[in-house]
């Protein structure tokens, strides 16, 4: 009878012990560590940073397609750079008269001085009109053959040629001393390759008689001469013009004063030396004004100035 329940109680705790351990999941060593299940927003982490950003689709890369300033008879490069263009067309259009100027590398104008180029390296569709006129100034229109189109709008400023003479064109210079006369060309398609100075329409002699003359040029985008006459006399007077090569002309008349004359223009005097009646008339009229008194001693104040200057200049 004891072995009887010894054997029963044996084998109900085997039965439990079986029980148990099917319970629970064996645990096997693979060397690899075990994943648990992620949510959605644990994958998107795992997502490369270095993923190719969205298309945008053909668009103008408008820092590298702005407005063009040239010079006449130049030629201008108007540039418009498309990112992204796939198969879609590039055309140039002129905005005043909407006229089809280009289509990618077609040209569609009987005008020869328009003609399309395509730089691969940079994406950039270009318009080169050579022997820029004045005409050709305005607004261009880049446009890609989307649907709507996309438009881009370059403006094409042309600064005309111009040749000056520095300091206006009256120069009074003291006699005897140095005419400094400086001319300027500017804005011009070429650099002129002679320049010369006339006085009263002949040309000016570096090496004649008189001696003291010398010009200095110097060439460039701008060119720039410079005409020095050393002691100057009353012969040097008269009109003196910039002539370049090629391009406009420019004229100042100089002045050489000496004795009454230089005194007139320097200290506003007359004759002599002696101030203007006239000047002082009005200079007097005006201060009796200006201190507000009555007319009738406006009148008198003008009449007693005219007869201190008889007086004085008697």
């Amino acid at each position: 009878m004891k072995t009887l329940v010894s054997s029963s109680f044996f084998s109900l705790l085997t039965a439990l012990a079986i029980v148990v351990s099917s319970s629970v999941a064996p645990v096997t060593d693979t060397g690899q560590e075990i994943k648990t299940p992620r949510s959605k927003e644990d994958h998107l982490e795992d997502i490369p940073h270095t993923m190719e950003p969205f298309r945008k689709g053909p668009r103008v890369d408008t820092l590298h397609s702005g407005n063009v300033s040239t010079v006449l008879g130049r030629t201008a490069s108007l540039r418009c750079r498309v990112l992204d263009r796939g198969n879609k067309t590039v055309s140039w259009i002129r905005h005043r008269d909407l006229h089809l100027l280009t289509v990618d590398q077609y040209t569609y104008t009987s005008d020869q001085r328009f003609q399309a180029m395509y730089e691969p390296s940079t994406g950039d569709w270009v318009l080169l009109v050579g022997s820029v006129q004045s005409r050709d100034r305005g607004v261009y229109e880049c446009q890609i053959g989307t649907t709507p189109p996309i438009s881009h709008f370059v403006t094409l400023h042309i600064m005309e040629p111009r040749t000056e003479i520095l300091g206006g064109d009256d120069l009074h210079i003291n006699l005897g001393s140095t005419i400094n006369l400086t001319c300027l060309v500017m804005y011009h398609a070429r650099s002129p390759h002679t320049l010369v100075w006339l006085h009263k329409g002949k040309e000016v002699h570096y090496n004649s008689a008189r001696g003291g003359v010398t010009v200095l040029t110097e060439a460039g985008e701008v060119t720039r001469s410079a005409l020095l006459i050393q002691k100057s006399t009353l012969a040097d007077a008269g009109n003196y013009t910039c002539k370049p090569k090629g391009a406009a002309s420019a004229t100042a008349r100089v002045h050489v004063l000496h004795g009454e004359l230089q005194a007139a223009v320097q200290g506003g005097a007359g004759i002599g030396g002696r101030p203007q009646t006239l000047e002082l008339v009005l200079i007097a009229a005006l201060w009796a004004s200006w201190a507000g008194l009555p007319s009738h001693l406006i009148a008198w104040s003008s009449i007693c100035m005219s007869v201190i200057v008889v007086v004085t200049s008697s």
